[in-house]
């Protein structure tokens, strides 16, 4: 007999959590908003909220025993569903400087993506999902992720990264990390991830947001 998807489940609660924060934080200026995305909330915050729905059946935080001891942990668990999810927030911290830098290196969020490809492809599509969420008050998401070569002021974008983000549209070529803007065209549709290298990911994509939204999500499912 077939089965909801954990997309179908993480669509309807992702769409609650926007309206939430709509209501909440709408009529804020953006540096206001900025201010509270970079200060008042951490990833646990948007993962509680994503696992809410399952109430007592969800665990968080699970460690996943992986080869050669390394261990992966899976943000929400839920076992009666066989649901695993990976969850990132966005945002920026300040350097001793003063100044804003993003708040992880890539190579965390390639991990999640290379976690969640391994699993689909082991026969897991459906029962795994990787999700990120972000407060919509920057220009460029690239503010959030590092997306370009190198770590200069105006770094040409990172291909093989961008292949990620199916949701982006450039406005000019070649492309600085700079010139990517939100394609809100193909929200709320589903996306197949076009990866440099990969024959058949089997990964889909699907952006939660429109201009006017304080937060936005995407799916990988």
């Amino acid at each position: 007999m077939k089965q909801p998807t954990i997309s179908q489940y993480l669509l309807s609660t992702c769409l609650y959590t926007i309206d939430e924060f709509n209501e909440r934080y709408g009529h804020l200026p953006r540096e206001e908003l900025k201010k509270i995305a970079d200060e008042k909330f951490n990833e646990m915050d948007i993962t509680v909220r994503l696992g809410y729905p399952f109430k007592n059946t969800v665990h968080y935080t699970v460690g996943d025993m992986k080869q050669r001891g390394s261990k992966v942990n899976h943000d929400l668990f839920v076992e009666s569903k066989d649901f695993k999810v990976e969850i990132k927030y966005l945002k920026n911290w300040k350097t001793n400087t003063g100044t804003n830098t993003n708040s992880k290196e890539w190579a965390e969020y390639q991990k999640d993506f290379d976690w969640l490809t391994e699993e689909i492809e082991n026969g897991f599509k459906g029962k795994r999902a990787f999700v990120i969420g972000w407060f919509n008050c920057v220009d460029t998401i690239s503010r959030y992720l590092q997306l370009g070569n190198g770590r200069g002021n105006k770094p040409i974008v990172n291909e093989e990264r961008i292949a990620y983000l199916p949701f982006l549209r450039r406005i000019k070529v070649p492309t600085y990390t700079s010139d990517l803007i939100y394609n809100y065209d193909c929200a709320y549709e589903q996306i197949s991830l076009n990866l440099i290298g990969e024959k058949n990911p089997n990964l889909n994509c699907i952006f939660l947001g429109n201009k006017e939204d304080v937060f936005h999500f995407a799916i990988y499912y």
